[in-house]
């Protein structure tokens, strides 16, 4: 089913595997985007080119998710707001779903992605 909108997604993953199954399943959807390594390159793409949402990964090196996060929202402003942030992790994130919300978070999806949620969760933000 094509999206509603078509998105321009910036994922942020260290795994090279995970990105690859990630933009597969953009594609497939018919969004676009960037790939990142981590959350200091995301932050250097970001300041190039906009995004409608963001794909973050928790666990990172050099710029882990949740710094990643408190930076998007330090750089925010209300004429340029940081795109919604969907997280993405191999562990159950719900547990701590306000702690996460409150730091800025839109939403999230568990590991392994699967299209169904990636287009459940862009389609809520489309």
């Amino acid at each position: 089913m094509p999206p509603q909108r078509t998105l321009r997604v910036l994922v942020v993953d260290d795994d090279p595997i995970q990105q690859r199954i990630a933009a597969r399943l953009l594609r497939e959807l018919g969004h676009s985007g960037a790939l990142a390594g981590n959350g200091e390159r995301a932050l250097q793409i970001l300041q190039q080119q906009p995004f409608d949402a963001i794909l973050l990964d928790l666990n990172m090196p050099v710029l882990d998710g949740m710094a990643t996060l408190a930076a998007l929202r330090a750089q925010a402003t209300a004429a340029r707001p940081h795109p919604p942030v969907v997280l993405v992790s191999g562990d159950d994130l719900l547990t701590n779903w306000d702690y996460y919300r409150t730091a800025g978070a839109t939403s999230y999806l568990q590991k392994p992605l699967d299209i169904q949620a990636v287009s459940a969760r862009l389609q809520h933000l489309g």
